[in-house]
C-alpha cells in the first residue's frame, strides 16, 4: 500500500479530469437535452470540440505524468536525468495531442497544418536563432553524452584554461556548473558547442592533474626529482589526491628560465575540488624546496653589478650544511659555532627508494636528519599483518634521536619512500658538544619532549598547565638518561644569564 500511495497522489487529478471529459463526450446528448433550447442552440456547435480538445489534452497530461513516475523518476534515482530530456519528451507528447486535435476533433488534414506550422517556425527561427541553437546543442549533448550531471569538467576558452566545476544541470538553453568555491557558472549551450571540454570524470571517476615547476639549470636532475617527488608524495591521501596511482614527477624540457619539471597526480574531483588539491601540492612543493635550500627558477634577464646572489643551497659545502642544520627544530638552541662543529662531523647518507634506513628493534647509537626526500615510518599493528605505514617524514625532520641520546633500540622501521638524502649524527658527536656545554642536554631534551607531547593525543587535549608540567617532568627525566648514557657527570645547572650568553650566536635565541 505504501508503494502505491505516491502513484495515487500524483495521478488522481489527471485521471479524474480525463475521465470527466470522456464521460462528458459519451453522454453529451443527454447533457444537451437537459439544457434549455436556447442554451443548446448556443453550445451545440462548439460543445463537441470542447470535449474533444479536453480529452486529448487531459490524456497527454496523464501520459506525461505516467512517464514521469514510471520512467524518469526511477532512472533519476540511479543516474541524474537532464531536465532538457524530460521537457523534450513532454513537448513531443503534447505535439502529438495537438495533431490529434487537428485531425480528429476538427477533422482537418494534418499535412497543411504542419506545413503552415513549418512556415511560421521559419519566421520564429530567424528571430530566435541563438535560442534555437542553444536548444539543439543541448539536445546533442544529451544524446551524445560527453558529460553528465555530476561530472567534473573544464571548459577551455583559449590558450589558458577556462572555468571548471561540477555539472549540476542541463536545460534548454544552458549548462550550469558549480565550482569548488561554491559559485554557479552558467554557460550557453551554443557557446559550449564551439569549445573544447575536458571531462575529468570520464572514462574513470579519477582525473589526472599536473603542475609545472621550473628550477635552475645548475640544480642536478636527480636532486630536483628527489625533492619534488617527496613533496607530492607527502600530500598523497589529502584533498582527494590518490596514493594509487602514485604521484610522479617527470622532466618536460627546458625553457629560458631553467628546467621544467611536471608533477602529475591523480584525484577524484567529486571528493574535493582541483583547486584545493593544487593548493596542497604547491604548498608542499614550496615547503620542500625551502627546506632543501632551493628556489624556483627566476627570469634570466637580471643584471648583477656585484657577485651573483646564491640561488640554492648545496649540502656538500660546510656553509650550507650549517644553514641547513639551523632549520632543524632539534638544533635551534645551538650557537653558530656549535652547528659548524656538528656540520663537520655528521656524515652524508644516501638511500634509494624502497631501501630500509633503520629497522625496528635494532641497536643503534646515532640519529638522522632528513635533508631531501620522503621517508615512511612503519610499525607492526595488531589489526594488520606485517608492518604498516603510520606516518611520513619530510625534509627537515629528524628521527632516531632516542638511540643517539639514551641508547634505546630502534622503535620503528624507517623506509625510503623516494630517493632520500640524510645526515647521520652519532652519540660521540653529541657527547662532545654536551661535555663542553652541559645545558645543551636540557635544550635538546626539551625539543625531543615537545615533539613527543605534540604527537600524544591525550596531552594535546589537556590544558596549558598540564602540558607545561608534563614537559618539565619528561625533560628532567630525559636529561638524566642522556648524561648516564653518554658517561658524563651532571654539572650544576646554569643560570638564565649564562644560557643567554651561550646562545648569543644562535639566530633562533
Amino acid at each position: 500500500m505504501k508503494r502505491i500511495a505516491p502513484y495515487i497522489v500524483a495521478l488522481w487529478l489527471p485521471l479524474v479530469v480525463a475521465a470527466l471529459f470522456i464521460l462528458a463526450s459519451v453522454y453529451q446528448q443527454e447533457i444537451l437535452l437537459r439544457l434549455s433550447r436556447a442554451t443548446v442552440a448556443q453550445f451545440i456547435t462548439f460543445f463537441p470540440y470542447v470535449m474533444g480538445i479536453g480529452i486529448w489534452i487531459s490524456l497527454a497530461w496523464l501520459v506525461n505524468r505516467v512517464l514521469f513516475l514510471v520512467l524518469w523518476e526511477p532512472l533519476n534515482r540511479r543516474v541524474p536525468i537532464p531536465r532538457l530530456l524530460r521537457d523534450v519528451t513532454g513537448a513531443l507528447i503534447y505535439a502529438m495531442a495537438l495533431t490529434g486535435i487537428v485531425g480528429v476533433v476538427f477533422n482537418k488534414p494534418i499535412g497543411p497544418f504542419w506545413a503552415a506550422s513549418g512556415a511560421g517556425a521559419i519566421v520564429i527561427g530567424l528571430a530566435l536563432r541563438n535560442v534555437i541553437l542553444d536548444v539543439f546543442i543541448g539536445l546533442a549533448v544529451n544524446f551524445d553524452r560527453p558529460f553528465e550531471i555530476g561530472d567534473y569538467i573544464q571548459v577551455n576558452t583559449g590558450p589558458t584554461a577556462g572555468p571548471s566545476g561540477r555539472v549540476v544541470e542541463l536545460n534548454w538553453r544552458t549548462t550550469r556548473l558549480v565550482t569548488s568555491e561554491g559559485n554557479m557558472i552558467v554557460i550557453p549551450n551554443g557557446k559550449l558547442g564551439d569549445l573544447i571540454v575536458t571531462n575529468f570524470s570520464k572514462p574513470d571517476a579519477v582525473g589526472e592533474f599536473e603542475v609545472i615547476v621550473n628550477l635552475d639549470f645548475d640544480v642536478s636532475s636527480d636532486r630536483a626529482l628527489r625533492v619534488l617527488n617527496a613533496a607530492v608524495g607527502s600530500v598523497a591521501g589529502k584533498a582527494g589526491i590518490l596514493e594509487d596511482p602514485a604521484p610522479k614527477t617527470r622532466i618536460v624540457g627546458t625553457t629560458a628560465q631553467g628546467v621544467g619539471y611536471k608533477i602529475k597526480y591523480f584525484q577524484n574531483p567529486r571528493v574535493a575540488g582541483p583547486g584545493r588539491a593544487r593548493h596542497e601540492v604547491w604548498k608542499a612543493v614550496l615547503d620542500q624546496l625551502n627546506r632543501a635550500g632551493l628556489q624556483p627558477a627566476t627570469p634570466k634577464q637580471d643584471v648583477f653589478h656585484a657577485a651573483r646572489p646564491q640561488r640554492q643551497y648545496d649540502s656538500r659545502t660546510l656553509e650550507d650544511r650549517v644553514a641547513l642544520l639551523a632549520r632543524v627544530e632539534l638544533f635551534e638552541g645551538l650557537t653558530v659555532a656549535e652547528r659548524t662543529e656538528l656540520s663537520t662531523q655528521m656524515r652524508e647518507r644516501m638511500f634509494k627508494q624502497g631501501q630500509t634506513v633503520i629497522r625496528r628493534g635494532d641497536a643503534g647509537d646515532s640519529m638522522f636528519i632528513l635533508c631531501e626526500g620522503l621517508l615512511e615510518v612503519r610499525l607492526a599493528l595488531k589489526s594488520e599483518g606485517g608492518e604498516s605505514r603510520v606516518a611520513r617524514l619530510e625534509a627537515g625532520m629528524f628521527f632516531g634521536e632516542m638511540s643517539a641520546l639514551t641508547g634505546e633500540s630502534r622503535s620503528a622501521t624507517i623506509v625510503a619512500a623516494t630517493d632520500a638524502l640524510t645526515f647521520e649524527i652519532t652519540k660521540d658527536d653529541i657527547a662532545t658538544l654536551i661535555r663542553r656545554r652541559p645545558e645543551l642536554a636540557e635544550i635538546v631534551s626539551r625539543a625531543v619532549t615537545i615533539r613527543k607531547l605534540r604527537n600524544t593525543e591525550a596531552v594535546a587535549k589537556a590544558g596549558t598547565e598540564e602540558m607545561i608540567s608534563e614537559e618539565k617532568s619528561l625533560t628532567a627525566q630525559l636529561v638524566g638518561r642522556i648524561f648516564a648514557f653518554l658517561g658524563l657527570k651532571a654539572k650544576p645547572a646554569t643560570t638564565a644569564r649564562q644560557r643567554e650568553e651561550n646562545a648569543t650566536g644562535s639566530p633562533f635565541s
